[in-house]
């Protein structure tokens, strides 16, 4: 039971930071939304941005569930942050880095969608806005 509302805690601390990092990327403060991107990265999975993108979607949802337990949602949060930090690199001109976050939020969605038995509108809703951003890159 712990370990259960440390999860839902994490989950919604990192659904704050990407309200943030949205608020902050419409007013132009890219420094600030870029620290706060890596610091939800590492709460989340305790690894920076070039170790999550080296690594495969099965090794991430490892690493998270040895640290959280099992939470499909909180994988999708994840893949919620790799999606802001395609914002990100977008804004800083790196189109090449924010395709490879927008590559591993996709597989990371499609690995919640396959895994998680349930079916949800926010989900396919968010795969279709990554679809669209990797394919405009």
């Amino acid at each position: 039971m712990i370990k259960r509302d440390y999860i839902l805690r994490m989950i919604e601390e990192i659904g704050k930071m990407i309200a943030v990092i949205l608020g902050l990327l419409k007013n132009g403060e890219i420094k600030q939304a870029q620290k706060l991107y890596g610091e939800g990265l590492k709460r989340a999975l305790d690894l920076d941005e070039d170790t999550i993108l080296s690594l495969g979607v099965d090794q991430l949802k490892s690493i998270f569930e040895e640290k959280f337990g099992e939470s499909y949602q909180g994988l999708e949060m994840v893949a919620g942050l790799l999606v802001n930090g395609g914002d990100i690199h977008i804004r800083n001109k790196d189109e090449v880095l924010a395709k490879k976050c927008y590559i591993k939020a996709q597989q990371l969605y499609g690995l919640v969608e396959r895994e998680s038995g349930i079916f949800s509108l926010d989900r396919q809703a968010n795969i279709s806005k990554v679809n669209q951003l990797i394919d405009t890159l």
